[in-house]
């Protein structure tokens, strides 16, 4: 008897930019025999938040720029819309007058 289910797909790695970025801690510094100083630990939470800016000023360019596309793509419709409304007005002009 053989089995009915589909074939599945092959994985296929999603793009760069598609991808979760993730902080890495250098060096685990849970594993570390020496517990952290303040100010070693200052420094990472430092870096930590200096990433952090990066990742989210890189989120709201990339956000404004999708906006941005957004609003030429409405343009663009509501352009194309007017259009549409025109030359169907036209059509009905010349289907009444065919009418009468």
């Amino acid at each position: 008897m053989t089995s009915a289910a589909p074939a599945k797909k092959p994985y296929r790695k999603a793009p760069p930019e598609h991808r979760e970025l993730r902080l890495e801690i250098p060096g685990s510094r849970l594993e570390q025999e020496e517990p952290l100083t303040d100010a070693e630990r200052m420094k990472l939470l430092q870096e930590e938040n200096e990433e952090l800016r990066r990742r989210l000023a890189s989120a709201t360019r990339r956000t404004e720029a999708l906006e941005r596309e957004l609003e030429i793509g409405q343009d663009c419709l509501e352009l194309e819309l007017g259009q549409s409304r025109e030359e169907l007005d036209k059509f009905k002009d010349k289907f009444r007058r065919l009418q009468n």
